[in-house]
């Protein structure tokens, strides 16, 4: 398994040097875990690197995880993307997309 862990501030500058660990990951054919407990900001950059993965790894057949922290459930709540990233399991108990 390749395990990477998002950086804390995950602007444009950070997403650039996150890619081509990715890139490398999805290579190996291997699973993939994306840590993004200790990420603080996340921005529309970063939420596309996330979505990017997770459909990357729905055309490869190579399975993803990611493992949330409050920052990014709050911007991908924020943005209505957590169909696109965390899948139907994105909805709460009572109907509410995250």
């Amino acid at each position: 398994m390749t395990r990477m862990s998002l950086s804390p501030i995950m602007d444009s500058t950070a997403v650039s040097r996150h890619v081509e660990g990715l890139r490398t990951a999805f290579a190996g054919g291997g699973p993939i875990e994306i840590d993004c407990q200790d990420v603080e900001q996340i921005g529309q950059a970063g939420l596309q690197l996330l979505a990017s993965a997770v459909k990357t790894s729905q055309h490869r057949g190579i399975e993803l995880s990611i493992n949330s922290g409050s920052a990014l459930d709050a911007a991908v709540r924020l943005a209505g993307m957590g169909r696109v990233i965390f899948g139907a399991a994105a909805v709460s108990g009572n109907g509410d997309t995250l």
